[in-house]
């Protein structure tokens, strides 16, 4: 039973021992692998993938980019229009402004015009008009022609009027202390 392993052993110890030429044509150096030559398919196969990886990053740095620079170009424009939003706005809230000052310039005439009137005619024109702007117009008007105004008026309108009107004032006054 010895002999068979002897000559495995020997078999082995052969094969693994390197080979030896005594020739003069063989003393050049083994060649190097700096030309990215890889011995196994697994090594290549990772240098495929890291390239691939590579690729896909350069990819994406670079859709990131174009999405920032986007993004600065939006923001850039939203940032235009909400300056153009506020001119609009501005300019709106000086036409109001305006607007409620041409009427209450127009109310106050009206209120004159009024004082001027009979308190009967007056009284019968006002049973027409609005009663926001018949209150405004009372209010305007000095005490005394509102007060022969409201007397010639129908008692009902001549109540809804005065609440309207006290409502009005009590409003006002707490606009006024805040």
């Amino acid at each position: 039973m010895k002999s068979p392993f002897y000559i495995l052993y020997a078999f082995l110890m052969l094969c693994c021992l390197p080979v030896v030429s005594f020739s003069e044509e063989n003393t050049s150096p083994p060649p190097s692998n700096t030309g990215m030559e890889f011995g196994s398919v697994e090594e290549r196969r990772l240098l495929a993938e890291l390239q691939q990886e590579r690729q896909t990053l350069d990819r994406e740095k670079e859709e990131i980019a174009v999405k920032k620079n986007e993004l600065k170009r939006l923001e850039t424009e939203v940032d235009k229009k909400l300056r153009e939003l506020t001119t609009i706005r501005k300019d709106i809230e000086d036409l109001l402004s305006e607007k409620s000052l041409q009427e209450h310039k127009r109310i106050k005439e009206l209120a004159k015009m009024y004082e001027k009137m009979e308190p009967r005619n007056a009284a019968n024109i006002f049973i027409g008009l609005d009663k926001n702007l018949t209150i405004s117009i009372l209010a305007r008007m000095k005490t005394k022609s509102a007060a022969k105004i409201l007397d010639t008026m129908d008692r009902r309108r001549a109540i809804e009027l005065t609440a309207a009107f006290s409502k009005l004032q009590q409003k006002y006054m707490e606009e006024k202390d805040n």
